[in-house]
């Protein structure tokens, strides 16, 4: 495994950004997939993510040789809702710095074809993920989303997106509209929305993978569920997943 730790500038946030690159290969030949990681280091220290790659590699050592994943670190607890939240002051200057610095500037530095290209997130950095791949629905290839903190807001987006190309893996508890945010203090009904999320996904047609689990909005959930996430993104594109689902 190759772990790189970077720090890149962004002039529409005024701040530098932690980022780690994790890769199996040494280099890329002409094809690469990307997995941008929102709450990178919580997902190298909590998720255990790097364990979970090692994994992967494992499991899918041809998809592995062309994988890097992108793990953005947002800052602290309050500059990571500002950024990651509609409501937060620096939510447009993110998504900006995202779209039209970090990745021109990564992508040009790996010199190779973009086969796949995905966002991983929890929580909030699930939001973020959403909206970052909203802004261009056509770049994009997968969405893993582990208890999306969405808001009606963002759904209200969602549904004005035309049929959307994507494959999604969509994981929340059953407990988790019991959450209440330590930054607004609101509760979030993330089950609820996430129910609700699934169904705009199923119109929309998109290819989605929809897992709910006894489980509350906790980091030990998304670390033992990270393995089915990021196999999803590993395995290539599902076709015909079965709608378990009730939308009516």
């Amino acid at each position: 495994m190759n772990l790189i730790k970077k720090r890149i500038t962004s002039n529409y946030c005024n701040r530098e950004f932690e980022v780690h690159l994790l890769s199996a290969a040494n280099e890329f030949k002409e094809e690469a997939d990307i997995l941008y990681v929102q709450d990178g280091g919580d997902y190298l220290e909590l998720g255990e993510f790097e364990e979970a790659f090692k994994e992967l590699s494992i499991q899918y050592p041809e998809q592995a040789r062309n994988l890097i994943a992108v793990l953005i670190s947002p800052g602290t607890s309050e500059e990571r809702w500002q950024s990651y939240n509609r409501k937060g002051e620096e939510f447009d200057n993110y998504l900006f710095f995202f779209t039209e610095e970090l990745m021109p500037k990564l992508e040009a530095e790996f010199n190779a074809k973009i086969v796949k290209r995905g966002l991983l997130g929890d929580s909030l950095g699930a939001n973020i993920s959403l909206n970052i791949a909203m802004r261009n629905p056509e770049i994009w290839t997968h969405l893993l989303l582990q208890s999306a903190a969405v808001s009606k807001e963002d759904l209200q987006e969602l549904r004005k997106k035309e049929k959307l190309h994507w494959n999604v893996y969509q994981t929340v508890g059953i407990f988790e509209d019991e959450f209440v945010s330590t930054i607004s203090n609101e509760r979030l009904y993330i089950t609820t929305l996430n129910k609700e999320m699934y169904c705009i996904f199923k119109d929309k047609q998109v290819n989605i993978k929809y897992v709910e689990k006894e489980e509350h909005h906790l980091w030990d959930f998304w670390r033992r569920n990270l393995p089915e996430a990021l196999d999803f993104f590993a395995a290539g594109q599902y076709e015909n997943i079965p709608d378990e689902h009730n939308c009516n």
